[in-house]
């Protein structure tokens, strides 16, 4: 039996995610969690009256997030999947986004309430010392993936690419090198003196 593919479209508007719930959701585990969703309320609203059933949407946003889902409604009833934020979003009618920015905003306070449950991978770390920056340019030198440092050393691939730019160029050298070195790759030679028009 052919395998049934799915449109990226499709895919985007269904739970995909086989692990975990998103990690940004640590706190909500915590049976003191409504702590974090009526600081949050209290902020967001700066004053001001809350939309009508806004808390609601936020508590169902979040149970959504953290609950396995069964796959039924699109046509898989024995797969059991947790949704990620973006898919989340599309299939609710949110912007992304809009989504991610309100996620990350419980995070912080939640991080302020519980700073002693905060787990590792979600801690912001203290910047780089030059033992680090050393390993991780000899790392990516030696061909090491800048996204598998950055989970090692909990940093961005940016900061990776930004901290390697001399080590980057080395390795383009190396791979330019070695595709010219091979047989058949050779580049034409340079006839354009002929092809001048003057």
């Amino acid at each position: 039996m052919s395998k049934k593919w799915i449109r990226n479209r499709d895919w985007a508007r269904q739970p995909h995610v086989k692990e975990n719930a998103p990690s940004s959701l640590w706190w909500f585990r915590r049976p003191d969690r409504h702590r974090v969703v009526d600081a949050y309320l209290v902020r967001y609203s700066r004053g001001r009256a809350l939309p009508d059933g806004f808390k609601d949407d936020v508590l169902r946003w979040l149970s959504d997030l953290n609950s396995l889902q069964n796959k039924k409604a699109w046509g898989q009833p024995k797969t059991f999947r947790y949704w990620s934020v973006p898919a989340y979003a599309v299939a609710s009618g949110m912007k992304p986004a809009a989504l991610m920015k309100r996620l990350r905003e419980l995070e912080k306070v939640a991080k302020q309430l519980f700073p002693d449950s905060v787990p590792s991978s979600r801690k912001q770390r203290s910047s780089l010392n030059e033992n680090e920056q050393q390993e991780i340019r000899k790392q990516y030198l030696a061909g090491e993936d800048a996204r598998e440092l950055a989970k090692k050393f909990r940093i961005t691939p940016s900061q990776v690419g930004h901290l390697c730019r001399k080590e980057r160029a080395i390795r383009d050298a190396e791979r330019e090198e070695a595709q010219s070195a091979t047989p058949g790759n050779a580049a034409p030679a340079d006839n354009s003196e002929s092809e001048m028009p003057f």
